[in-house]
């Protein structure tokens, strides 16, 4: 999806009042009724003793107008909660679209002007609804509101921003004093650049869009940023209606090639994932001393490969039946606990003849940090790094001196010096393709950060891009956004998730996108 600038966003809201006729407040209606069905799914994932009142926190400029309309549409949706608006001002120096809204509020509503806020006025149980500044910050944080947000920062509570985390720039992500610390963040009529920049990609948490009805032809009359942000909306066409004659090998078959003495589990958490992502044949290629592992997970076909007699990796004795395999594979996903020994270039270098899309994660990438020759022109190939292993990939291909770059420019360099996709993993994932096309992610919490996630979107990204899409960065950026979402509806909270539990919910992940999934 097309990401603006502020100026842009309010030339968007502009025209679509003054020329498109609609109503400020008919917008302003639009983006809070879509806010709470939103802040509605997220407390889902709270424990019923965290869901006790919904505080919403209003300024004095549009985004408290949004807070009124949350505020209303929460107190209806959930009436055995209470819910309690709090105002930076007094109601009557309200204005406009948020005056009007304000006065919507029912009657059974408490609206409070407070003249201060610390951490002791929140309650064990309070969800907030940040409506304090959105993208009308120029300059530093002012009185009230930097005593405000950091009376939220200081509660302990989770915490939904409207539009924009309160205190972050909507152009730049820079934070000028202090800002919320939101836990999820809807933005509302277009994305802001800010989300993914700077500070905005550590505050906003996981993104939800709100389409406030900005007639498409204005969006694309004016200018826009050099990247997208990947919503739910942007995936969906990916989950096309199945043939009713659907049959395994028209889902896709997927070749997972790794494993080593090290490292068993790997390649089966990949293949695994796979499967549960929707592909309908998927063999897990591994050392035969492994392959016994395979009893676990009973839906693959598992081969056991010949290796190296002196360290027990897949070396040039695997061709053979790899190159049989191979061929009748619409996916091959490579480097999943492979292991670093030089005899596994072999296989890297045999797959850059492979006709299909191929990943190459884990091991794979750092074989091919050390010896970044091996990649040649051509193919539909895929990395994907994390943070750690992108820094060896950019050492190795003379690209230090954007260390210190954003990582949507050093995955946009890596994507052109190596004519691959690549998939900088990490909080707002970034995708960037060789002809400069780059997307941020706006799914995923810190529940990924658990030994095996990786195995498993490349599992994900294996089943997507063995599809047959012809264009391959929807079922990458498709897997990317399923991942994410994963983690965040798997019901195990944020520091209880494993990568075991998350494949068997990526089924669910999937069917919130789409009936077709």
């Amino acid at each position: 999806m097309k990401v603006f600038d502020a100026a842009a966003a309010r030339n968007l809201d502009r025209r679509s009042i003054e020329e498109a006729l609609i109503p400020g407040a008919v917008l302003m209606d639009r983006a809070g009724s879509v806010a709470a069905v939103h802040i509605l799914e997220f407390i889902k994932t709270l424990h019923p003793v965290h869901q006790k009142r919904f505080v919403c926190l209003a300024g004095k400029g549009n985004n408290g107008g949004d807070a009124y309309v949350v505020a209303s549409r929460l107190s209806a949706a959930r009436p055995d909660m209470k819910v309690e608006i709090w105002s930076a001002c007094p109601l009557s120096e309200l204005k406009g679209d948020a005056a009007y809204h304000a006065a919507q509020v029912p009657g059974t509503l408490e609206v409070s002007f407070k003249k201060t806020l610390s951490k002791n006025d929140f309650l064990p149980g309070d969800i907030i609804i940040d409506g304090l500044l959105g993208t009308g910050l120029n300059g530093p944080v002012k009185e009230p509101y930097d005593v405000w947000i950091d009376a939220v920062n200081a509660s302990g509570m989770p915490v939904v921003s409207l539009d924009i985390a309160s205190g972050i720039n909507s152009d730049d992500g820079s934070a000028n004093g202090t800002a919320i610390h939101a836990d999820m963040t809807v933005t509302m009529g277009v994305p802001k650049r800010g989300l993914v920049l700077g500070k905005g990609r550590e505050y906003s948490g996981p993104l939800r869009f709100a389409d406030i009805g900005i007639p498409k032809q204005y969006m694309n009359e004016e200018a826009f940023s050099d990247f997208e942000i990947v919503f739910e909306e942007d995936v969906r066409p990916f989950f096309t209606r199945l043939a009713p004659d659907s049959h395994k090998n028209s889902l896709g078959r997927v070749l997972v090639v790794g494993g080593s003495e090290k490292y068993h589990g790997a390649p089966f958490l990949s293949a695994s994932a796979a499967l549960k992502s929707g592909a309908g044949l998927v063999i897990a290629a591994v050392p035969k001393n492994i392959a016994d592992y395979s009893h676990n997970y009973l839906s693959l076909i598992s081969i056991g490969l010949p290796v190296s007699n002196t360290s027990g990796c897949l070396c040039g004795k695997s061709l053979p039946e790899l190159e049989k395999h191979s061929e009748n594979s619409d996916c091959i996903v490579c480097g999943p606990g492979l292991g670093t020994e030089n005899l596994s270039l072999e296989i890297i270098e045999f797959f850059q003849t492979c006709q299909c899309p191929v990943i190459f994660d884990a091991d794979a990438l750092n074989l091919i940090a050390a010896n970044p020759s091996i990649l040649k022109a051509g193919g539909r190939r895929i990395l994907t790094p994390h943070p750690g292993e992108m820094q060896r990939l950019m050492k190795g291909f003379e690209l230090e001196k954007l260390a210190a770059s954003s990582r949507i420019d050093q995955a946009k360099a890596l994507a052109e010096k190596t004519g691959s996709v690549v998939v900088l993993k990490g909080n707002k994932t970034v995708t960037a393709s060789p002809d400069g096309r780059v997307c941020v992610n706006s799914s995923g919490n810190p529940a990924l950060a658990t030994a095996g996630s990786g195995d498993v979107l490349a599992g994900i990204c294996g089943a997507f891009c063995a599809s047959g899409s012809d264009d391959i960065m929807l079922p990458v950026i498709a897997a990317v956004f399923v991942h994410g979402s994963t983690a965040e509806y798997a019901g195990y909270g944020i520091r209880g998730l494993t990568a075991d539990e998350l494949i068997p919910a990526i089924p669910n992940a999937m069917r919130r996108i789409s009936p077709f999934a």
